[in-house]
């Protein structure tokens, strides 16, 4: 996987100002809340049973033009995000991955770039998603189960308000 990430050089004009695997990534597995963290841009694919989440990229709730890589810093997996604030990660699934019903204080735009992947909700409802497909989870409990070839999903959470965390 490979990130670019543009900005403005030292001349005022539009550069890229990083081309390479993304800095920081987490791996985890089916049913645990523990995840190490991978320096080394992560596997090619997970093996079974596990997932790599690379975090591309965030931005707070006055975005501007910066250099400064958000991600570099980080040493741990956080998926609470700051009301209005935004993280984009693409999550590489192994195959028959299970994260159990769950939800976060965000609301999340996922796009399935792979593979197939089944969204679990708490009524029962279970719906099958392929490459292509687009899902809005909207701050509801909600599982994932990655089908038998794993599969990959870009995804932007957005922090919801405090009064709705």
């Amino acid at each position: 996987m490979r990130r670019i990430v543009t900005g403005v050089g030292p001349d005022g004009r539009s550069t890229v100002v990083f081309d390479g695997v993304p800095p920081v990534a987490f791996r985890g597995g089916s049913g645990s809340t523990e995840t190490e963290l991978v320096t080394d841009g992560g596997p090619g694919d997970p093996a079974p049973k596990t997932a790599v989440v690379h975090e591309l990229w965030s931005l707070g709730t006055e975005p501007s033009v910066t250099t400064d890589d958000p991600t570099a810093t980080l040493t741990a997996a956080s998926w609470d995000v700051p009301p209005g604030e935004t993280k984009w990660i693409i999550t590489q699934m192994g195959p028959d991955l299970f994260t159990p019903m769950h939800s976060t204080p965000t609301i999340d735009y996922g796009l399935v770039v792979a593979g197939e992947l089944e969204l679990g909700l708490e009524d029962g409802t279970k719906v099958m998603l392929a490459g292509g497909d687009a899902v809005v989870v909207n701050g509801v409990m909600h599982s994932w189960q990655s089908g038998p070839n794993g599969c990959v999903i870009a995804t932007v959470l957005v922090g919801l308000r405090a009064s709705e965390r």
